[in-house]
């Protein structure tokens, strides 16, 4: 038997085992330095977006046509510049970031760590709520527009309707006024 079949036959022998951990070792070698790298730039594109823009916790009208523009001629999204320039305003420069946070490797991790607290859980909310006030905004307008309810389906509407106060007076402690 060969050394490959052999390898290939018994997935957890010690040859595959050394030859993986080589393998994971070589592209460790390549990846760290990049993502070093990658978290580098983004705290420099943000210092210097910072440095012509001022702090990013004040709104500029001007400011919003060089990001559309770094947007648009970067390919990056809005908010990741927006996130740049967080990250920028967080830490004076790259190495008091890498001190503070060693463990920190990813622009995945650097996200959460400059997240506000309120930001994390209103990802999480955003979804729901955003659905039930698309489809309340839906339900409105579809109200509003011409013609007469009539028949039982007016019933439903308000069965319906009465049973969303409910809800909303449990869930989001709205309550109707007389």
């Amino acid at each position: 038997m060969t050394k490959m079949s052999a390898t290939t036959a018994n997935p957890t022998s010690n040859a595959c085992s050394t030859d993986e951990d080589a393998l994971i070792e070589s592209l460790r070698g390549l990846w760290v330095p990049h993502r070093r790298k990658d978290l580098e730039v983004r705290h420099e594109m943000g210092k210097l977006l910072n440095d012509r823009l001022g702090p990013p916790r004040l709104r500029q009208a001007y400011g919003q046509a060089v990001i559309d523009r770094v947007s648009k001629e970067l390919d990056l999204d809005k908010t990741d510049i927006s996130r740049m320039r967080r990250f920028a305003g967080k830490f004076k420069n790259f190495e008091a970031f890498q001190q503070k946070h060693p463990e920190t490797t990813s622009w995945t991790r650097v996200r959460v760590l400059i997240s506000k607290p309120r930001d994390l859980q209103r990802v999480a909310d955003n979804r729901r709520a955003r659905g039930v006030l698309r489809s309340l905004r839906s339900s409105i307008k579809s109200l509003r527009g011409e013609g007469e309810f009539r028949g039982s389906i007016v019933d439903d509407i308000r069965s319906a309707l009465h049973e969303l106060c409910e809800v909303a007076q449990a869930t989001i402690q709205f309550q109707l006024e007389d």
